[in-house]
């Protein structure tokens, strides 16, 4: 019994160190049946707008034209950070390799990233946070799972995505809820403003639909909160006047071209995106099943 138990441990462990590779294993298979991805909800039971940013995300799928086959993202790319969780932020470094992967039915996410000191590998999973060595490997305990529990919301797919469940009156779980949401007009542009988990998301769509800006007020590492926006632009998926396509699994998925993240008004990240992963195949083991897995 312990020699399979092991077994299955260690199956586990090589399963994520494949999906979590530099090199992005093949995209998980897109079943017509429902309940295979976890939540889905039918496009026309949300309001007009989201449904329009849902869609020029190509987040809305199948024949049946349902949102929530489209679960986990990831976004890589290189440009410069300012690690907002090393014990004296401040200043900008230069990052050769930016992935963020963000599970959205978990939810959860893993950050990991390199720069000229080494590799840094960060995981939030629903409440916990911990950090690994690489992807998969020595996890240790981090005390910063409200700032990037909170953070992964900010990204444009995540957002959306959030919006979405909001206006068809479903938690993302699938169970009915009433979360609190608005859709206005500011300077001639629509805005969302939602909720997840208590916090206040306000998304900025540009004139094709997407978010051009996500702002929230959100808990920092080392205690406090402080206004957090991101900035979208730049969104394609195909080639685009020579360049490569950002959409790496060729799914229709619209990735930004560049992501930059301000902190109460000070840039903390700029990143070119190089490639967009729509549902690679990842997983986020809890830390003791890796911690026995060695």
């Amino acid at each position: 019994m312990k020699a399979v138990t092991r077994a299955v441990l260690l199956a586990t462990v090589a399963v994520a160190s494949a999906g979590l590779s530099r090199q992005p294993a093949l995209a998980q298979y897109t079943p017509a049946n429902t309940g295979w991805w976890g939540t889905e909800i039918p496009a026309k039971d949300i309001d007009p707008a989201i449904r329009a940013a849902a869609d020029a995300l190509g987040l809305i799928r199948d024949t049946r034209l349902v949102i929530g086959q489209v679960n986990l993202l990831e976004y890589v790319g290189s440009g410069t950070m300012v690690d907002v969780e090393s014990a004296t932020p401040g200043r900008q470094i230069e990052v050769s390799k930016f992935s963020y992967a963000v599970a959205l039915q978990i939810p959860a996410s893993r950050l990991d990233f390199e720069t000229a000191s080494g590799r840094t590998v960060r995981v939030v999973k629903k409440d916990r946070a911990w950090n690994e060595e690489t992807p998969g490997v020595n996890p240790s305990p981090s005390s910063n799972a409200s700032y990037r529990a909170q953070a992964l919301w900010l990204m444009p797919h995540a957002t959306i995505h959030a919006a979405a469940f909001a206006s068809a009156k479903k938690c993302l779980d699938g169970k009915v809820c009433e979360v609190p949401l608005q859709i206005t007009k500011e300077d001639g542009k629509t805005i969302l403003t939602t909720s997840m988990n208590g916090q206040s998301y306000k998304t900025t769509l540009g004139s094709d639909n997407r978010p051009e800006r996500v702002e929230a007020t959100i808990a920092m590492p080392g205690g406090g909160a402080k206004k957090v926006v991101s900035i979208y632009s730049g969104y394609r998926n195909g080639q685009s006047l020579g360049q490569a396509a950002l959409d790496k699994f060729h799914t229709g998925t619209y990735w930004p071209g560049r992501i930059v993240q301000e902190i109460d008004g000070a840039k903390v990240l700029d990143i070119t995106l190089t490639e967009g992963w729509s549902n690679p195949y990842q997983i986020f083991p809890e830390p003791e099943l890796l911690a026995k897995a060695k």
